[in-house]
This record gives structure tokens, C-alpha cells and sequence, in this order.
């Protein structure tokens, strides 16, 4: 990959940054938990992916960008109340500028008429102030062009427009404003140019850049700030005022105001303009330095400050301006170690690694539990003691291979916000094809889990989103009949359950008429017409291939694929899906997976001489069955008294078919485990091994779904082990493996 690719992909990575940033104030700001930090923010996400779409030639976007950024000004600037009305608008300002940036990433083509029409209910909210975007060079007339004098270097003339730095005063006062970024300024989006724009707009003033701590061009860093600026402003406004306008920065960087008396006349300001233009036409070994605002590039000749006059511009609407060579996008990396002056308050540094070396690492990370695990092994099977040296070095490997495993695993770690920030949009669509009012509530969306998961959670929650909307909502109309509020809430909650993470999406709809379900899955073959099932299983008929409630196939639904895809995607990754519903109250979708793909604690078992694994956080204890406390129930089943209580006993070696007869309770042992919603049942094995950390290797993947096998795992003596679905082992009323043969069979 070249170097300006990279530079493309690390802009549009920034650019997924700021949109998630932008649609987040956004919704504070509709939900009335914003402050002006927040609002700042949203105009910041789309002034940033408007300066770095215009490095690329990106006309599009930075068209609509410009009239985004205009429109948000107004309500930055408060000369625009943030109603309902309003941020509807910017919402879907919001969708379209992702859109716009998706398509322009990917090179697709962006939906012009959706474009043109949100375009016009921007430019409708600030009275048509919002204008045409930055011209793609400036005219003729207005600007100068000059050779940098770099003979050998690949320099491109620049191009400086002044047309919009003159105009009247008729201020008192006088103030010298000296405004010295850090590179913490530019971290966060802040660009020298506007501050300065803001601060001509107050009155007339000549600017001045002071290039003295510049080094020569090789030495650039591209994160570092060396320029520092003097403006001389003549305005009628207060210092407050001017303070104002560097309020959101003045941590990032060093500021001084002070008030001075009256000064340079107009023939002052012309003397040191004239001597600026025949400075740049004449001489200079040195180069030019352009902003990254397209609104205002500022020329600098010569290694000392070198005055600019400047007057208020026009508003920046209507003012034409000039071409611009934008900073290609930062990139996110930062020193390890913060500058003394910027250290309060600074985030973490960070940095952006290639998501496949961090898979090799952890892959190797894997490989290396399995062979500590393979060594630790032989040491005992050699029978040296405990104590000796050997046996202790092993230990403290086996210490470090868990520590270092723990960090690789935490690298991957992320949380769910990235996925739940994609919801709302979805959410505004389908209510808006389907004519619902329904409003969206998440919760927990910094619980962490393995991005390997996060990745392929969007594809379920998006199903799940749309039937729940589709289905379970109800219209306006029938919300009130029912004595509901209009507006529908479809509910996202992500949480730590049990050693692995449990996403419920949930509605106060109409919940599930099982009546119906029932006979649809009749009428289209895929059960019995004489099964006999419970609610939940009645439930549950709508994960079936096939299954859908709507005679006529829309955009949403129709095709009966939606739910059968959600419960393949999540037992692909070794999850489960379950449902809760109560007519006319609404419905419970809970998605269970594990924390991640990599490892897991468990205890090694046997059971019908075979070796399996029981996943650690689902167990409670284990005991020796003794004589009377296992009795027989029902057909083939049997209990066992735990402290007065009667728990499920399940024999893991019948329940797998690696033996047909019972395991001698007596004989073996039992392990107390807890599934997701909270029952207890005891699996019986011949006996345990031990407890180890094991490496998951897909069974998914490699052979094929097996019901009551989660996945699979290498021994350190390289055997294969199958790792218990404690949920599914433990069914004992309800056999899902019964339940899931009687669906395909009917099916078929």
C-alpha cells in the first residue's frame, strides 16, 4: 500500500470516528442531555471530514459537509433553538453525510435525490445562508500566485485569495491577541484558521505568523504545532467577547489578550500589505505553509512574522473562497509520553493496528497455551517433585503465559457501543416505512467483548431491530386503542452474565399471538399438525427457515429469512436466542454469547471414556453422590437431593450417546452448574481431571453444529476435547435436541 492510501484509509477510519461522534451529540442533544461541549463537538466531527474529504477531491461531500457545518453553526452559535424539527433534520443530515462517506470509500454511487432533498431542509432552517461550497480555485483576479524558490522539490504554487479580508469597522478599541497552538489543538479537530476568521468577524485586524520554531522539512513531525500567531484587531467588542471565541481551546494551547492603544491607520495596513506581496513575488529560499481550513489559507514567506492585513469579512456564506491543500487526516498514534504543558486532561495514547496481525498474535498466543500446557505435562508425568527447580520454572512459564494471554485477549477486547451506535438510523428507517412512532432506548453499551463477536453481531441485532419494529410495534392508531402512548420503545441492553455477554432487545408491542404462529407453521409443513408444544417452543417456531407472519413480501419482511439468519449467525458463534413474550405487553429477545472466541477456563472431565471440558463460570460446586441421595423421576430421569433440594441429574455420557445405559451415580461425580436464566441441575460424569485453560478452536467451522457442544479444544497430549453447552446438556423436561429433530424432520 502507498503512502496517500494509507492516508485514505486512515481518513475514512477518522471519518467512521466523527460520524459516531456526530450521531451520539446528536442524540443527546434530541434527548435534551447535551451541553455546549457537546454541540461544539458535532460541528467539530463535520468540519473534520470536510477538511479531510477536500485532500482527496471528494466534491461531494465536502458540498454537503459545508452546508452541514454552516447549518450547525447557527445552532452553535445560538442563532438556532435545537427543536424536535430541527434535529429531525440533522439526523437525517447525519444519514446522508455517512452515506456520502461510505460511498465515497467504497466508490459507489450516493442516493442524489435523498442528498438534494435534505440539502434543501438545511438550507430552509438558516434562510438560505448556508450557500455553495468552497470553489474548487479562486478567480483571477483575487489571487497571488508565487514560486517557493525549492528548486528540486516538489512544491506546488499556492494560491492566496484576500477578496474576503477587507471591509469596514468603526470600532474603539484595540486588543493584540497572541495565539500559539499545541499539537493537542489539532488532535481534537481545531483548526487555527476559523479562530482567526471568528476573530475578524469582531472587527478589522492585521495578522501576523510567526514561523521562527519551524524546522526544515525533513525534520517535520506531522502531529507538531510550530506556528504561533499575532493578531491586531480594532473591534467595538468587549474582551470577553474575543475569550469567547477560544474558550473550547484555551487549554490546548497559549494565549495572551491584551488591549492596546488605537493604532495603524489604512494607509498603515495597505504599506504592510504591499510590503508582504513584493516580499513573497521577490525573494525567498524559504516555503510556503497553507492551513487545513479551505476557508482561509494563510501564506507564510519568510522565517520571521511577516503582517497579513485583514479586515471583517463578509459572512462566510457568501464570500467566495479560495483553493486550499488541506493536511492529510492525523493520524490517531500519539507520544507515549505527554508534554508537561498538556499533560492535564489528556486521553490515553493510542494507536491503530491492522486487525489481521492482532488475529496472528492471538493465534500464536493459543498455540503457545498449548504447548505450556503439553510441557507441563510431561514434567509430571516424569515425576519430578514440586519443589524442584524444574517444576518451579514450569510454574512461573505457566504465570506468565496466562498474563500474557490475558493482555493479547484485552487488546481485542471492545465495547458494543460501536454496533449500538448504528441503531438509531436503522431505527428512524424502518419507522418511517413502516409509519411507526418508536423510540430507542440503549443500555450498557461499554460492556466489552472480543471484537471477533462485536464484528458479527450487526447482521442479528439488525434483524432483530427490524421485527421488532415491524412486527411487534404497533401503529399509532392501535397504541391508543390499547390505552398505549403513540410512540413505541424498542429497548438494546447489553450486560456480564454468567462468563459471557447477554445482548435483550425487547418492545412494548403486541407480543407474539401464538395462535397464529402455530398455524402458520402448519400451513407451511414445518411442524405436525398435531404437535404438541409449549409456549415457548410455540415461540420459537419463528427462528424456523421459511416462517414469516406477512402474506406479501416487503422491504422488511416477507421472505422468512430475517429470524432464521439471527439464530444461525449466533449459534455460529457459539451462542444461543431465546424468547419471552406476554400478549399486548410486548416481547423479550435475548441473545446469549461468549466474552470471547479465544479461551476459556474449564474443568476437564470424563464421561464414557471420553474427555470434555465444562466451561468454569457455570459451575458452583461439585460432590460425590452418596447412597439415597439419587432417586428416580419420571421416564428415565433422575434427581438428586442437594441440602433438601432436588435438582435435575443429568447424565452427560447417555445424554452425548456414548453409552446407552446410566452412569452409576455412586460411582461417578456430580458437577452443580447454573445456566444463563438462572436454573440448577447437576451433570454427571466418571470423573475430573482438573482445571485448565484451554484454547477454543471452532467446531462450527471445522465440522458442523452439534447440539450440547459449544466447540472444541486441543489437550496438551494433542487429543481433541469437546466443550459442553451447559444450557442445552442440562434441558431435561424439554430436550432441545428432541425439539430441533422434530423442526428439521417436518421441514424436510
Amino acid at each position: 500500500m502507498d503512502a496517500m492510501a494509507e492516508i485514505r484509509q486512515t481518513f475514512f477510519e477518522e471519518c467512521a470516528d466523527g460520524l459516531g461522534e456526530l450521531e451520539a451529540g446528536l442524540l443527546a442533544m434530541e434527548n435534551g442531555t447535551a451541553n455546549s461541549d457537546t454541540v461544539n463537538a458535532v460541528f467539530r466531527a463535520v468540519h473534520s471530514i470536510k477538511g479531510g474529504a477536500g485532500a482527496f477531491n471528494l466534491n461531494e461531500l465536502v458540498q454537503f459537509a459545508h452546508i452541514f457545518e454552516t447549518t450547525l453553526d447557527e445552532l452553535r452559535s445560538n442563532r438556532m433553538a435545537a427543536t424536535p424539527d430541527v434535529l429531525k433534520v440533522m439526523l437525517r443530515a447525519a444519514d446522508v453525510l455517512a452515506d456520502l462517506v461510505t460511498a465515497a470509500r467504497d466508490g459507489g454511487t450516493p442516493n442524489a435525490a435523498r442528498t438534494a432533498s435534505v440539502t434543501e431542509e438545511l438550507t430552509a432552517l438558516v434562510g438560505g445562508k448556508a450557500g455553495a461550497a468552497p470553489a474548487a480555485a479562486p478567480s483571477a483576479s483575487s489571487e497571488v500566485v508565487y514560486d517557493d524558490g525549492m528548486d528540486g522539490l516538489d512544491f506546488t504554487p499556492v494560491c492566496v485569495d484576500l477578496s474576503d479580508m477587507f471591509g469596514g469597522d468603526g470600532a474603539s478599541s484595540r486588543f493584540r491577541i497572541t495565539f500559539k497552538p499545541r499539537a493537542e489543538l489539532y488532535e481534537k479537530a481545531n483548526e487555527t484558521s476559523r479562530l482567526i476568521r471568528e476573530c475578524l468577524a469582531l472587527g478589522s485586524g492585521m495578522v501576523s505568523c510567526d514561523v521562527s520554531e519551524l524546522p526544515a522539512f525533513g525534520e517535520l513531525q506531522p502531529e507538531g504545532a510550530y506556528l504561533a500567531w499575532t493578531i491586531d484587531l480594532t473591534t467595538a467588542a468587549e474582551e470577553r467577547a474575543i475569550r469567547e471565541i477560544f474558550e473550547f481551546v484555551e487549554w490546548d494551547c497559549d494565549l495572551t489578550i491584551e488591549a492596546v492603544e488605537a493604532g495603524a491607520d489604512a494607509g498603515e495596513i495597505d504599506g504592510a500589505l504591499a510590503a508582504l506581496l513584493a516580499q513573497i513575488q521577490a525573494d525567498s529560499p524559504s516555503h510556503g505553509i497553507t492551513d487545513d481550513d479551505d476557508d482561509m489559507p494563510v501564506v507564510t514567506a519568510a522565517p520571521a512574522p511577516a503582517p497579513v492585513a485583514a479586515a471583517a469579512p463578509e459572512p462566510a456564506a457568501s464570500a467566495p473562497a479560495p483553493a486550499a491543500t488541506p493536511e492529510p487526516p492525523r493520524a490517531r498514534a500519539a507520544p507515549a509520553a505527554a508534554s508537561a504543558e498538556g499533560a492535564g486532561g489528556q486521553a490515553p495514547a493510542t494507536i491503530r493496528v491492522d486487525l489481521d496481525r492482532v488475529d496472528r498474535l492471538i493465534n500464536l498466543v493459543g498455540e503457545l497455551v498449548i504447548h505450556q500446557v503439553m510441557l507441563s505435562q510431561r514434567v509430571a508425568q516424569a515425576g519430578l517433585a514440586r519443589a524442584s527447580d524444574v517444576a518451579m520454572g514450569m510454574d512461573e512459564l505457566e504465570q506468565l503465559t496466562r498474563e500474557i494471554q490475558d493482555s493479547v485477549m484485552a487488546i481485542r477486547a471492545q465495547p458494543v457501543k460501536s454496533v449500538f451506535q448504528k441503531l438509531p438510523r436503522l431505527v428512524r428507517e424502518v419507522a418511517d416505512i413502516t409509519g411507526k412512532q418508536v423510540r430507542l432506548v440503549t443500555e450498557g453499551e461499554w460492556t466489552e467483548v472480543d471484537k471477533t463477536v462485536i464484528e458479527r453481531l450487526s447482521d442479528p441485532l439488525t434483524h432483530m431491530i427490524r421485527n421488532a419494529i415491524d412486527h411487534g410495534v404497533e401503529v399509532p392508531e392501535k397504541r391508543r386503542a390499547a390505552g398505549k402512548s403513540e410512540e413505541g420503545t424498542v429497548r438494546v441492553a447489553a450486560m456480564h452474565r454468567s462468563g459471557r455477554i447477554v445482548i435483550e432487545i425487547s418492545d412494548d408491542g403486541a407480543g407474539i399471538n401464538r395462535a397464529v404462529v402455530r398455524n402458520i407453521a402448519v400451513t407451511k409443513n414445518l411442524i405436525p399438525a398435531d404437535a404438541v408444544l409449549t409456549d415457548e417452543e410455540t415461540d420459537n417456531l419463528i427462528f424456523l427457515p421459511g416462517f414469516s407472519t406477512k402474506d406479501v413480501v416487503s422491504e422488511l419482511s416477507g421472505r422468512g429469512v430475517g429470524m432464521d439468519v439471527v439464530k444461525r449467525s449466533v449459534q455460529a458463534l457459539g451462542g444461543r436466542v431465546s424468547i419471552s413474550s406476554r400478549p399486548g405487553e410486548g416481547s423479550v429477545f435475548t441473545m446469549s454469547l461468549p466474552l470471547t472466541l479465544a479461551v476459556l477456563d474449564g474443568m476437564i472431565v470424563t464421561a464414557g471414556e471420553h474427555t470434555l471440558v465444562v466451561p468454569l463460570t457455570a459451575i458452583i460446586e461439585t460432590l460425590k453422590p452418596k447412597p439415597g441421595e439419587v432417586r428416580n423421576f419420571g421416564r428415565g430421569q433422575r434427581v438428586i437431593s442437594v441440602r433438601d433440594h432436588f435438582l435435575p441429574l443429568v447424565d452427560v455420557a447417555q445424554r452425548l450417546g456414548y453409552r446407552y445405559d446410566q452412569t452409576d451415580a455412586e460411582g461417578g461425580v456430580a458437577i452443580l452448574v447454573e445456566t444463563e436464566n438462572g436454573g440448577r441441575s447437576a451433570l454427571l460424569v466418571d470423573a475430573i481431571q482438573g482445571q485448565r485453560q484451554v484454547v477454543i478452536k471452532s467446531l462450527e467451522t471445522n465440522y458442523g453444529h452439534v447440539p450440547g457442544v459449544a466447540a472444541a479444544t486441543i489437550l496438551g497430549d494433542g487429543r481433541v476435547a469437546l466443550i459442553l453447552d451447559i444450557d442445552v446438556v442440562a434441558a431435561t423436561g424439554r430436550s432441545e435436541q428432541h425439539y430441533s429433530g422434530i423442526n428439521l424432520q417436518a421441514a424436510e
